[in-house]
């Protein structure tokens, strides 16, 4: 980790936080910047800090990982991810804007927009309605306008899980992330509540058997002759504990992040709740898509996001 305060004005400042992501999950910045706050607001009064001790660290969380039963517990998953995998197209055929290369480059950008307040409340009514989460409504119409726009009826994409499994790895941190591949079927078209209903369930089986996909791609080759990528094209968080808001005692503060010309992989999309609405970004690869393209999709997706939520709840 580094940091840097930097004087960019008479009353201005900027602090600058430098971390790696082997190091760090979004969970755990939200828990740095919380007891940012706390030591900032000490050290203004005078008063000693009352921070809990640290109840995790991740030596104590490796250990754990390497007591976990993992022979017929690992074979019993991927038996799931067997089925759950079978006929799926690993690949979400978008249209492009210019071919794709044979090599990436890795260049990129990241788009961010919002989805508005009265859009977000549709949502939460929904998930309530449904008996789910804002995360699985989300996924839903995200699955919906990759499947219009591909024109395929299944679509598969990397859904990004905090693995923090017990109560004492709340409060660790590290980077404790991993993935699962989560298949949304008919996705195109039909009523949006069955289709989040569908979502939902099919979310909570592949997060009791998660694995990430470079661990199931071995045995599906093996087992079925289908040549499996490492990483999936299209990649969604929903970072319903990112908290990036932060008040210094006798500051106004603001959270920023450093967008980077760079794409880990061809389209990933993240929301992240924020006051009343929902702040969203999405990462994409430069080799394929001009920012203009990305932007248009961002405004398709709040729109459908707006449409299905209000058709399904009637209004």
């Amino acid at each position: 980790m580094a940091l840097r305060l930097l004087r960019t004005g008479g009353s201005s400042w900027v602090l600058l936080l430098v971390l790696h992501h082997s190091a760090c999950d979004g969970w755990s910045v939200s828990l740095l910047l919380k007891e940012l706050a706390a030591l900032y607001g000490c050290a203004v009064t005078g008063e000693p800090h009352t921070l809990p001790p640290v109840r995790c660290r991740p030596v104590a969380y490796a250990r754990w990982q390497q007591e976990q039963p993992d022979g017929a517990a690992d074979e019993r998953k991927l038996k799931f991810w067997l089925r759950e995998l079978e006929g799926v197209p690993f690949t979400v055929d978008l249209p492009l804007d210019r071919p794709r290369p044979k090599n990436a480059s890795g260049r990129g950008g990241a788009v961010m927009f919002t989805v508005p307040a009265e859009v977000r409340a549709g949502v939460e009514r929904l998930a309530r309605q449904r008996g789910t989460t804002p995360f699985v409504v989300t996924a839903a119409a995200l699955g919906r306008m990759l499947a219009q726009k591909s024109e395929q009826p299944d679509v598969e994409f990397n859904i990004s899980y905090a693995n923090r499994e017990r109560r004492e790895f709340e409060s660790l941190l590290a980077c404790t992330i991993t993935g699962f591949a989560l298949r949304v079927r008919d996705a195109a078209a039909g009523p949006f509540a069955a289709l989040t209903d569908r979502v939902a369930r099919t979310a909570m089986e592949c997060m009791d058997r998660a694995l990430p996909v470079r661990r199931i791609a071995p045995a599906l080759r093996e087992r079925t002759g289908v040549d499996v990528p490492d990483r999936l094209d299209v990649g969604f968080a929903y970072q319903s504990t990112l908290d990036a808001e932060v008040e210094l005692p006798g500051l106004t503060t603001a959270v920023e992040d450093l967008a980077l010309a760079a794409s880990r992989t061809e389209l990933s999309f993240g929301l992240v709740p924020a006051g009343d609405e929902l702040k969203g970004f999405v990462e994409y690869s430069a080799d394929l898509w001009d920012r203009t393209t990305i932007e248009g999709w961002t405004r398709d997706y709040v729109a459908l996001l707006r449409e299905e939520a209000d058709r399904a709840l009637g209004s």
